[in-house]
């Protein structure tokens, strides 16, 4: 397969942060709920923080530019409009699964975004020939499922029988047509959203005595 483009150094470095968000998950499968929250949030809390001032400190946008702006879209270091960044993004969406959904549907939609966005963007960038919209290609969509599919294979499971597994793919394939569309909220908290909703919903279809059993 030949290399289309190389990824710049700071795109690079974005996507193995993005990637390593990968440890709130797997932390969360074995520690408690109000434990990770405990840490994110307040994680989330500086973050936003900082981004708040540094529009309006001098100071503080010149250090912010100096040290990531390798790794920042346009959008996250415009001055002129305050804009939350993909790491603020990947928080939000990280807490707003743990929040809503039972604990293995959170951790499936969490690493989702961590791994399979990551690594598909990474695939699209540097292989990809044909895309059916400006940022998304037929490769890099393939490979969002392909990942996904070894996620919800290998992630925990309720039953582990066949059809939950199915509900699982098909759920992936929901998020990828989602992510696939353009829309104006961002990916990082449209993908396990999507992921985590549609997987609900699924379960209560399919699985409808499983609030009797109170796995969920």
């Amino acid at each position: 397969m030949t290399i289309q483009k190389p990824i710049p150094r700071g795109e690079l470095h974005r996507k193995l942060i993005h990637i390593s968000s990968s440890s709130i998950p797997i932390g969360y499968y074995f520690l408690d709920k109000n434990l990770v929250l405990g840490i994110i949030i307040p994680l989330l809390i500086v973050l936003l923080l900082f981004e708040l001032l540094k529009y309006r400190i001098k100071f503080l946008h010149g250090l912010y530019i100096k040290l990531f702006k390798d790794m920042l879209r346009e959008h996250e270091y415009d001055k002129q409009i305050f804009r939350v960044n993909g790491a603020s993004w990947v928080l939000i969406g990280d807490i707003l699964c743990i929040l809503i959904f039972p604990k293995l549907i959170a951790i499936g939609g969490m690493l989702l975004l961590s791994l399979a966005d990551s690594i598909s963007a990474i695939a699209g960038q540097l292989f990809a020939k044909k895309y059916y919209t400006k940022n998304r290609s037929y490769l890099g969509t393939t490979v969002f499922l392909v990942i996904g599919i070894i996620i919800v294979t290998l992630t925990p499971k309720y039953f582990s029988n066949s059809l939950e597994y199915f509900i699982g793919y098909a759920a992936i394939v929901i998020t990828a047509v989602s992510d696939s569309i353009s829309l104006p909220v961002d990916d990082n908290l449209i993908i396990p959203i999507v992921f985590c909703g549609a997987l609900y919903v699924l379960y209560l279809l399919f699985f409808p005595f499983i609030f009797t059993l109170k796995l969920f």
